[in-house]
């Protein structure tokens, strides 16, 4: 049986991760990289975006730097300096690898150096391995990663986040969300919200939704939806080895004398079909449900640890 790719399902035989994932990767790397300066602008107040325009010039009326900004900046460095330091001490000499190719100097363990922006060089440095952690059991959490610093990067330089796509308008002017979509005269603009806000907002007529209510109705329109496990990861934000793991089926184990050391478990999730290359897609409201369970006994657990740290602490 040929391996898969832990990011999409593509026959990776000689990996964890295929060829265009590492190379995505590395185009992530490189608009970090040629990104950063222009976010570095935003955080400094340099250049602004939208209709916003400068400080009134009174005392204390705004600060010199965006202090969210310059947080997520220090976040993205922190995070990729960790990478850096992994693979340098993993690789050790052979981590030094066309150490000019980024025009900026590297030292003998090949880490960059101070001489230039450590977030970009960082980036152009890691740009340069992807092609090593592809074969590393680490490389999901590294793409994972890497994307999530594309996305804050690409967000400040940008301006504000990216608009979500919530469906259809469907209100009149009376109904802030109209259960019947397909009825006239319903408005029948498009809604859109920005990426983590609470209302969205239709661009034909201005009617505002609850975001959250939204996406609740649109997850209900295709929850008898069947789709393969890396694409629902890709659209829905859940890991896609956490999908594969609802799966599996787990077997029992006994010790040499007999002893039940791991008792079966049947799989989570069943496969609905099978795509053409025979591989398993799984309806929507399956992972749905899993993935709330999951999220009930995370809240559920980080409660008794709070109630734990609290007793501890009064003790």
């Amino acid at each position: 049986m040929i391996p898969i790719c832990v990011r999409c399902d593509r026959p990776t035989p000689d990996g964890y991760a295929c060829h265009p994932c590492s190379r995505l990767a590395a185009a992530w790397l490189a608009e970090i990289a040629d990104m950063t300066q222009a976010a570095r602008d935003v955080a400094q107040r340099q250049a602004r975006y939208g209709t916003g325009g400068g400080a009134s010039g009174k005392p204390g009326s705004s600060l010199p730097i965006d202090l969210g900004a310059t947080a997520r900046l220090d976040a993205v460095q922190n995070q990729l300096s960790t990478w850096v330091r992994m693979i340098a001490e993993e690789r050790g000499p052979a981590a030094e690898i066309n150490p000019g190719a980024s025009g900026g100097s590297t030292g003998g363990t090949g880490h960059p150096q101070a001489d230039r922006d450590d977030l970009r060089a960082s980036a152009e440095w890691l740009a340069r391995h992807c092609e090593w952690m592809r074969h590393r059991p680490e490389v999901d959490e590294f793409l994972t990663d890497v994307e999530a610093c594309a996305r804050v990067i690409r967000g400040i330089a940008r301006g504000p986040a990216a608009q979500r796509y919530l469906g259809p308008c469907g209100a009149d002017r009376n109904a802030e969300f109209a259960e019947g979509l397909a009825d006239m005269p319903r408005c029948e603009g498009d809604v859109y919200g920005p990426q983590g806000g609470q209302r969205g907002t239709c661009r034909t007529c201005g009617a505002q939704v609850d975001q959250a209510k939204r996406r609740a109705w649109l997850d209900d329109q295709v929850r008898d939806k069947a789709f393969r496990a890396a694409h629902i990861a890709d659209a829905y934000r859940i890991n896609v080895n956490t999908i594969r793991s609802w799966a599996l089926e787990r077997p029992e184990k006994r010790a040499e004398n007999g002893v039940v050391i791991q008792q079966a478990r049947p799989a989570k999730l069943q496969a609905h079909d099978y795509d053409l290359l025979g591989r398993p897609r799984y309806l929507l409201g399956d992972v749905f449900d899993l993935a709330a369970e999951a999220a009930a006994r995370r809240a559920e657990n980080e409660a008794k640890r709070a109630v734990r740290e609290t007793a501890e602490m009064g003790a």
